[in-house]
């Protein structure tokens, strides 16, 4: 593997992890309540809200995509 592409692999990566921080963050302490009703609010506490920050990183294309498209939360 040539140095250009190890270095653009690596830049994408940092990318796409920094976008998935912001998307995490936002979706943590905002959009949980959004998709789950017992989120809203101080219904979720802190260390909840942090425990699922590293898989919104990971999945944060399809948090975001669930965040716009759901209108409303799902009935159980």
């Amino acid at each position: 593997m040539s140095e250009p592409l190890a270095n653009l692999i690596v830049t994408a990566m940092g990318v796409y992890l920094l976008i998935g921080l912001l998307v995490a963050l936002v979706f943590a302490f905002e959009g949980a309540g959004r998709i789950d009703p017992a989120a809203r609010g101080k219904g979720l506490p802190l260390q909840a809200r942090l425990l699922i920050l590293p898989g919104v990183i990971g999945l944060w294309p399809l948090m975001l995509t669930k965040l716009f498209t759901q209108k409303e939360p799902p009935v159980s």
